[in-house]
């Protein structure tokens, strides 16, 4: 097996750890071919990453436009080609751009016959009326049923995507990756609702955003992190709101999960922890409490090894569950952190095996012990 896995925006924050990651199970799984990067200015951001891939194992790097190939060859980075060449070496391609810019990668990885996988901030409604209007992309009905499906969420529904074999799919976002791993764990409980709010972070920690520290800026109505995972989990209800608070780690989620019936937080933590890629966070620890998400964060992360830091895979849900019975139904009252930067890499990476063909009865397993992904209660209690 042979796929070459293309990057545009190689070095933001989500698509660097993506490609790292990428890159270890596509190792594991024994499948061939390269690993492909485009590169636009060679700023030092870029450069120091690039040149760190190249450390790490290789990339085959290409420039957007070859009026900067003299400088990148300057700074040591042999370029394979140009924009149109990047695409033509690719079978793979994650289009890691901010949410308005995608349109003419995704173009122009179609007209390749490229598989596209988007990110989660992706308008996909807007992106099949720019190809529509540009018209490069014969919009068949399948790439219209491509661009019409549920999110792409592998550990619920990879082998109905690799059924459907799309040439295009979007990725849940992170916090939208986060409330579908929880519902994942509820839902055998009974979990019929998820009401809440999210905590996002103002901006990514090295990001300058215009925040004020004493206030909080909060949505008018449901965020689109709940109505994307009702793509995933029909039979499940969101209305999750998503404010901006000033702290750059991590996004914090205040959700009320809605059961039919009796259900107990000891119920639910039992199902959190043996869900692939959540942990459990005790709140009391020897006498010590886990309450402030910050020393949860670098608790978890003192003991394991990850390539970049932060670099939490794992969605991290804290055992102080409230429960609140209300007539036939159980009320828990949970809190939740998504590491937003890193949560949904295991999932971009899922979309590359699958645009690769590879069989969904291993592909979890597979991630998770290529990347030392864990699931249990923190810390002694976890494995892949």
């Amino acid at each position: 097996m042979k796929s070459n896995a293309g990057f545009v925006g190689f070095d933001g924050t989500e698509n660097k750890r993506t490609l790292l990651a990428l890159a270890q199970v596509k190792k594991a799984a024994g499948i061939g071919g390269d690993l492909c990067v485009l590169l636009r200015k060679p700023h030092g951001r870029a450069l120091s990453i690039v040149s760190k891939f190249n450390r790490l194992f290789g990339v085959k790097a290409f420039v957007s436009d070859i009026a900067t190939k003299e400088k990148w060859e300057k700074a040591g980075i042999k370029i394979e080609g140009g924009y149109d060449d990047f695409f033509a070496a690719s079978d793979f391609v994650m289009v890691g751009t901010p949410g308005d810019e995608e349109l003419p990668y995704v173009e122009a990885g179609l007209s390749h016959g490229c598989f596209v996988s988007l990110m989660g901030g992706a308008d996909r409604p807007e992106l099949l009326k720019g190809l529509t209007e540009g018209g490069k992309v014969k919009i068949t009905d399948e790439l219209k049923a491509d661009f019409a499906r549920e999110f792409f969420f592998g550990l619920e529904n990879y082998e109905m995507f690799s059924k459907a074999k799309p040439k295009l799919v979007q990725c849940t976002s992170c916090n939208t990756t986060g409330l579908s791993r929880l519902a994942l764990a509820a839902r055998p409980l009974g979990l019929s609702a998820v009401l809440g709010n999210i905590d996002r972070r103002h901006g990514d920690p090295h990001t300058v955003v215009k925040a004020s520290p004493s206030a909080i800026q909060f949505g008018k109505g449901a965020g689109h992190q709940g109505t994307d995972a009702g793509t995933v989990f029909e039979e499940v209800k969101f209305s999750v709101r998503a404010s901006k608070v000033p702290t750059t780690v991590p996004h914090t989620n205040f959700l009320n999960l809605v059961f039919k019936g009796d259900v107990t937080p000891a119920q639910l933590v039992e199902q959190l922890a043996k869900t692939r890629e959540v942990v459990v966070m005790p709140y009391q620890d020897e006498g010590k409490k886990h309450d402030w998400t910050s020393e949860i964060l670098e608790a978890y992360l003192s003991a394991i090894e990850r390539p970049i830091s932060p670099e939490i895979f794992e969605l991290i849900v804290s055992d102080a569950i409230i429960p609140f019975k209300l007539g036939d139904n159980t009320i828990l009252q949970t809190v939740s952190m998504v590491e937003q930067m890193s949560i949904a890499v295991p999932n971009h990476v899922e979309s590359y095996l699958l645009s690769a063909g590879y069989p969904a009865s291993d592909v979890h397993g597979l991630v998770d012990k290529s990347l030392g992904i864990m699931h249990g209660i923190w810390p002694g209690k976890l494995e892949c």
